[in-house]
């Protein structure tokens, strides 16, 4: 488990403080890269930056999707 996220089975961003940085955790690394290439868009980055003018922590924003069960058949073809 890394930040609460089963990385066997879920696709999930979190932001640490450490590497000042958005983490990205994924089963398959072409998950990773499709959610990398949104969190460097400027619309993902304009949305963090609305929700801090907005009174939101931003550093506690995580995004997480699992996969569907019985999903052998695209993961051996990824």
């Amino acid at each position: 488990m890394v930040r609460g996220f089963d990385i066997s089975t879920t696709l999930g961003v979190t932001w640490s403080k450490r590497e000042n940085d958005w983490m990205i955790h994924y089963p398959r690394k072409c998950d990773g890269w499709l959610i990398h290439d949104v969190i460097r868009k400027d619309e993902f980055q304009d949305l963090v930056k609305e929700l801090d003018k907005r009174g939101y922590d931003t550093e506690t924003l995580r995004i997480s999707i699992k996969k569907k069960r019985g999903d052998e058949e695209n993961e051996r073809s990824n």
